[in-house]
């Protein structure tokens, strides 16, 4: 990806299905009853979905469980080009998967309300909710916030929903988008982490880096500055446990308007310290 006008991030978690039909699905509270997780103490789980409007073309309501409440709207048109452009042709999965999604009719929007502070309950819940929006005519999950999409696949699954609480599924949550700057060099910047209240990352990767090593730092430093509560500024430098490889966070000075996140944005570079 090079040049885009970036779509505007929410502070809000909120999630897009896409649907190959032009018809919206209906589901009631037992559908969403059987996508939230059940304790061992078989209790049954609880769901209310009240509708302002609701038919095959759109649809308005909240959704009610587990202490959480979230909005629903959907129509029975495409989500705007600009949020597909950014999302899902920029999304690492297959380019038949990403024409497929790009081909979508219909949208229903979930949008996390209140109820939970914790960012991870509040993401499983979108995902819960999403649960029940599922079916065959499902093409994917976009994430705006992200800028990134999903196939459906397994991952909205109650199974798998319980997992992401004890397991960030960092593939799902978080973008990790090129900017190129000349034909070897580009900028690899996360995407979604100001929803954790955690600033976003980027790494100039030179020939010869993999990007995958640069993917699995930033994860490191997102669980330090997330599970730690630590405040990094321009300046910091930082240790990665086990490697002796040490990291310096800077400012960034280029490509403002595509590097900058919505909680700011610090770039790691390996650090050289003075003999």
């Amino acid at each position: 990806m090079t040049e885009t006008q970036p779509y505007p991030a929410t502070r809000r978690p909120e999630l897009h299905l896409i649907y190959a039909s032009a018809h919206l699905p209906i589901p009631n509270e037992d559908d969403l009853r059987g996508c939230l997780y059940h304790s061992g103490d078989d209790q049954p789980a609880t769901a209310r979905l009240i509708w302002a409007q609701q038919d095959a073309q759109r649809c308005l309501g909240t959704a009610a469980f587990g202490g959480h409440e979230l909005h629903v709207a959907g129509q029975s048109i495409p989500l705007p080009r600009e949020v597909i452009d950014q999302t899902v042709m920029v999304s690492p999965w297959q380019g038949q998967i990403k024409a497929a999604m790009r081909q979508h009719q219909a949208h229903i929007s979930l949008v996390y309300g209140q109820g939970s502070p914790d960012p991870v309950e509040q993401m499983a819940a979108l995902y819960s909710l999403a649960c029940a929006f599922a079916g065959e005519d499902l093409l994917g999950v976009v994430n705006v916030n992200a800028w990134t999409a999903h196939p459906p696949a397994d991952f909205l699954t109650a199974q798998s929903i319980t997992g992401y609480r004890q397991k960030i599924p960092f593939n799902l949550w978080f973008g990790y988008v090129r900017f190129f700057t000349d034909a070897d060099a580009y900028w690899l910047v996360t995407k979604g982490h100001h929803i954790f209240d955690v600033p976003d990352l980027a790494y100039r990767v030179q020939p010869g880096e993999d990007s995958d090593e640069i993917i699995r730092l930033f994860i490191n430093v997102f669980y330090y500055l997330y599970e730690q509560d630590v405040v990094a500024t321009a300046g910091d430098t930082l240790e990665i446990s086990g490697s002796g490889e040490q990291l310096i966070f800077s400012e960034v000075t280029e490509l403002e308007e595509v590097l900058l996140g919505p909680a700011g944005t610090l770039v790691l570079s390996k650090y050289n310290a003075p003999q």
